[in-house]
């Protein structure tokens, strides 16, 4: 759904992805419809959430843990991984945690419940900030260094990571970042250790999600006015049941075929449905020898006006479906079905 109404090419009502790309890094929206992706029902996509999803998740919780890590390890540690000193409480459970999610995150993966886990990395992502703040490395800086690179050194793992865990999610900019650890992706249950040892250079620092402004986006809601919604003209192609029930459509044995001279297109069919034999042409020569079709019991819409055909009378119409351009498939019925069943 787009804007809480169905996608419609008919309605020019949706989001062209070629125009869509042009604008925006194909990463957010990733991240938008997988957040946003139920089990037993279709995705909706509004522009607002999209806003919202980049600013507030992507950019204000993911981006943030890690311009704030690279920022304080460029500045105060050469921008080199610090070792990992004494382990305190505050450390050692979020170690744990980042140790544990790489295995949480496959079990949800595994079971199609995208969405849980991409809330579960994005929490492992708000817990690296919530750990970062508890631990004051701006105030440990000064007063014990050694503490201040055992959070950094976490931080930094932590990064690693999601680094890892949002790569089937958002695979660009789990690129870059990994480009700006100066390091390569490693097998996913182990990606939740120490995977950056003390001394690693890093790379310098780079925005991954840039905000969008609301500017941006009111654009785009602007645009939909202008998109062709007639309601009107589109319930107009909708029929009742009462008018579909006067089309009838049966099932009728085809007891001989022969080809039309001058036609490579059309075959000439009789068949036989409530006791009556009739004749039928059909555009279907391309696909079907008339040996392919004797003793089959196929579908036909059998009360349309009768129409000629180079000649021909026809009196109904086999239904069958075009698989490709000029190949069509008979829609053919079970043997044991009576000739003449009507379809309901």
């Amino acid at each position: 759904n787009f804007e809480g109404k169905k996608f419609s090419k008919s309605r020019n009502w949706g989001i062209d992805v070629e125009a869509f790309l042009n604008l925006f890094p194909a990463d957010p929206l990733r991240y938008t419809l997988a957040a946003n992706l139920p089990e037993n029902r279709d995705t909706d996509f509004y522009w607002k959430e999209f806003q919202l999803r980049n600013n507030s998740e992507l950019a204000d919780i993911f981006g943030n843990l890690i311009n704030r890590t690279f920022t304080f390890v460029h500045k105060h540690f050469e921008g080199k991984v610090p070792p990992r000193n004494k382990i305190e409480k505050i450390d050692k459970e979020m170690i744990e945690l980042a140790n544990s999610h790489p295995q949480k995150i496959a079990d949800l993966f595994e079971n199609f419940k995208v969405k849980d886990g991409v809330f579960e990395i994005m929490n492992l992502a708000r817990a690296g900030n919530k750990y970062f703040n508890d631990s004051q490395p701006w105030k440990t800086v000064k007063s014990d260094k050694e503490k201040c690179g055992t959070t950094i050194n976490v931080c930094l793992n932590v990064i690693y990571t999601l680094a890892e865990l949002f790569y089937p999610i958002i695979p660009f900019s789990a690129e870059r970042l990994f480009m700006m650890l100066n390091a390569d992706p490693i097998n996913w249950k182990n990606s939740g250790k120490e995977n950056l040892n003390a001394g690693h250079k890093l790379n310098n620092a780079e925005i991954l999600f840039p905000k969008i402004e609301d500017e941006v986006i009111e654009k785009q809601i602007e645009k939909l006015k202008g998109l062709n919604m007639n309601e009107t003209a589109a319930d107009n192609d909708l029929i009742t049941i009462d008018e579909f029930m006067k089309v009838q459509l049966k099932v009728a044995e085809v007891i001989s075929v022969e080809r039309i001279e001058k036609s490579e297109k059309l075959l000439k069919l009789k068949v036989v449905l409530d006791n009556e034999e009739r004749q039928i042409v059909a555009g279907i020569a391309k696909s079907y020898s008339p040996e392919d079709l004797i003793g089959k019991k196929v579908m036909i819409v059998a009360n349309l006006k009768p129409a000629k055909l180079m000649g021909h009378e026809s009196r109904g119409m086999i239904l069958a479906l075009e698989r490709e351009p000029g190949v069509h498939e008979v829609l053919m019925v079970n043997s044991i079905i009576k000739s003449g069943t009507r379809a309901k």
